[in-house]
């Protein structure tokens, strides 16, 4: 009988596995914390089974032990944490200060590639978030600003180059939706200094 060659697990790296669980991979909390009480449903209708055994595959790549360490570092640094779902499931999920860490690492790759010349077009990012997600108003103002555009006004921050797609996903990650208005203008005064501020 011809045995199946075994594949060779890697070590997770911490941006790895932030990503995951930043795009929403489901993780057992008992894969990688054995102590943990059980607590959980073990009736799970068919689809959903299906789905966590696929996204689970995702983290069998990785050497257990590793994996282990490295989550165990991150729940001391507060970048996971353990959540019970709908289900009773007990799972990893990135607490705010790692959303916000994967939000930062998504978002620079996405706006990092600027076109090669500037279409002449401003784009105003405006944004009226209830007081009810402060949280999320102050991690989106903070991301705008990490990320070089520029304040104009308490609510309105202004880039030159097309960024719905990056806003967009800004939205859904906060969960702020129409909360945020992207306008493109073609025109604005004071507008000599505004190019000099992002090297037009």
């Amino acid at each position: 009988m011809i045995q199946k060659k075994q594949e060779k697990k890697i070590n997770p790296k911490v941006k790895q596995v932030i990503g995951l669980l930043g795009v929403g991979t489901f993780l057992a909390a008992s894969l990688v914390f054995p102590g943990l009480p059980i607590t959980a449903k073990f009736i799970i209708d068919e689809y959903k089974d299906s789905q966590r055994k696929k996204e689970l595959g995702k983290w069998k790549r990785f050497n257990l032990w590793r994996l282990r360490a490295t989550l165990k570092r991150l729940y001391q640094e507060k970048i996971v944490e353990v959540k019970i779902d709908k289900d009773q499931e007990p799972m990893v999920v990135l607490t705010t200060k790692g959303k916000t860490r994967y939000l930062k690492s998504r978002f620079k790759e996405m706006i990092t590639q600027k076109p090669p010349r500037w279409d002449g077009k401003w784009r105003l990012v405006i944004y009226d978030i209830a007081d009810l997600k402060k949280t999320s108003q102050q991690a989106f103002r903070q991301t705008l600003k990490e990320l070089k555009f520029l304040r104009l006004q308490n609510s309105v921050y202004l880039y030159p180059y097309p960024c719905a797609d990056e806003i967009e996903f800004l939205r859904q990650f906060y969960g702020i939706g129409e909360e945020v208005l992207i306008l493109t203008v073609a025109k604005l005064e004071n507008e000599e200094a505004y190019k000099k501020y992002f090297g037009l």
